[in-house]
């Protein structure tokens, strides 16, 4: 009796699990659940990349172009990359690098041996969902593969400048 009480019980349990949870496709369309820190997913399937994340937000004073917009269609570097690495205190950093090769007739830069100039922009995303420019750094790199990077106090100037594709004096 115990027993076929017990198999009983099992199965209701089973039955009502499977009725209260929503299913995954469900769960995976549901707008309160996108955030910064994922794909609104829960856990049921990869999470999205931070720099995808930071690309598709805005930034205060731009509320209309998308941060990966403004950066993609930036026409003074070369080359344009994306990386994101995560905190120890759990919050998320995505730096853009843009870069271009000496110019021809940058000859003061040539002479010192710079083989490239460039720019990195670090975002964070914290815990709680909330993101921004923490820091802005000029890069020069020689011939010889060293890089070195010097701040940039005036981060809204750089970001200014690159959401109207305006050169920087770099």
């Amino acid at each position: 009796m115990r027993t076929l009480f017990a198999v009983v019980l099992l199965i209701l349990f089973s039955f009502a699990s499977a009725y209260a949870s929503p299913s995954p496709e469900l769960m995976m369309n549901r707008a309160s659940m996108i955030s910064p820190h994922g794909d609104g997913t829960a856990g049921l399937g990869p999470a999205r990349p931070m720099a995808d994340v930071i690309k598709d937000a805005t930034l205060p004073g731009y509320p209309k172009v998308k941060i990966g917009e403004a950066f993609g269609k930036y026409g003074y570097f070369k080359q344009k990359q994306w990386y994101e690495t995560r905190g120890a205190a759990g919050n998320f950093y995505v730096d853009f690098r843009g870069s271009s090769p000496t110019g021809w007739f940058d000859f003061k830069g040539r002479r010192a041996g710079i083989a490239e100039k460039g720019l990195v922009l670090k975002f964070v995303i914290y815990p709680s969902g909330e993101y921004g420019i923490v820091m802005a750094s000029k890069t020069v790199q020689t011939k010889d593969g060293k890089t070195t990077a010097y701040p940039i106090p005036d981060i809204k100037g750089v970001v200014d400048a690159i959401y109207a594709n305006k050169k920087l004096d770099l």
